[in-house]
């Protein structure tokens, strides 16, 4: 089985033989596939196997059930005498009910605490982007297993007029095996916070971050700003929003300091090229990995 079609089963993002690491905080995509050997490994946290090791990392299952779990999604026969093979369609996420997810915020205690005690975002920037938690596993289905893990925020991604395209989660437990971000399989991965495009003014500086939390910590500064899950991976309709908006588009952007912010920083680099933007870089100082850590040294700490 190709490697890289079995980790979009699995809800990966593939884009050029990479994708964010499920096994670690990532925030650019440092999980590559080898093709020709039929193999992925992370240069960050040095995960790394074949298919089967894939699925029972991203599943948190042992051996016998990542088999079966392949044998299911690829319509392989495992008993010598099984009934006909059902066709396993792939569905896109239910929004309607993903929707109803965040309809109505609520934060936990574990949320409070990460969110206010941990991170020191501003509790207004928390209740505009309309973050939730969860306590118990939640299904991303109307009726289906459990498959965002528990406790989680979930981050609601939305339309410019505000209406929800998909729910990330961002486990606020570590576990072995689980992936700290998760998104629904065969989901479309689009920009996080594009309301606030309707606020923005010409000229007025909107800052870009790869990562869902370094955008939550640009906001809780005062800047407006959104975040790509990868420049690579900017969907036809996000490029073409903000193309429309290129008349002052000024965007603006702190690197992580590594290899892949450098690599992002390129990216939006040939995107603002493309639309008629100018891309402003920001550096961050010395001992700071990205906005967030800069942000949490910087601010107070937010009573709740």
């Amino acid at each position: 089985m190709p490697i890289e079609g079995v980790a979009e089963r699995l809800g990966l993002r593939v884009n050029k033989h990479k994708c964010l690491c499920p096994f670690h905080d990532d925030s650019h995509p440092s999980l590559s596939f080898s093709v020709s050997r039929n193999t992925y490994r992370c240069f960050v946290c040095d995960a790394h196997g074949d298919t089967i090791d894939l699925a029972m990392k991203v599943l948190g299952v042992p051996f016998r059930d990542a088999c079966k779990w392949l044998a299911d999604e690829h319509n392989i026969i495992t008993t010598e005498y099984a009934p006909a093979v059902k066709l396993v369609k792939s569905y896109p996420p239910d929004v309607e009910y993903l929707s109803s997810l965040v309809s109505r915020p609520v934060l936990n205690q574990v949320a409070r605490d990460f969110l206010f005690g941990q991170r020191h975002y501003n509790p207004k920037v928390v209740e505009w982007l309309g973050i939730s938690s969860i306590i118990e596993p939640t299904p991303c289905w109307r009726a289906g297993k459990p498959f965002y893990d528990a406790p989680s925020l979930l981050f609601p991604y939305r339309d410019i007029d505000g209406r929800v395209l998909n729910v990330q989660s961002r486990a606020l437990v570590k576990k072995e095996g689980v992936p700290r971000f998760r998104f629904p399989r065969n989901s479309s991965i689009h920009v996080f916070n594009l309301p606030i495009l309707r606020y923005l003014k010409d000229n007025e500086p909107l800052y870009v971050s790869e990562g869902v939390t370094d955008c939550i910590a640009l906001l809780s500064s005062g800047k407006k700003a959104i975040a790509i899950p990868s420049a690579t991976t900017l969907k036809d309709e996000d490029f073409a929003r903000l193309r429309s908006l290129h008349k002052g588009l000024n965007l603006h952007v702190y690197p992580d300091n590594d290899t892949p912010g450098e690599r992002l920083y390129n990216n939006l680099l040939d995107v603002a090229n493309c639309i008629g933007a100018c891309l402003t870089r920001h550096e961050l100082p010395e001992g700071c990995k990205d906005f967030s850590d800069y942000y949490v040294k910087s601010s107070p700490t937010i009573l709740n």
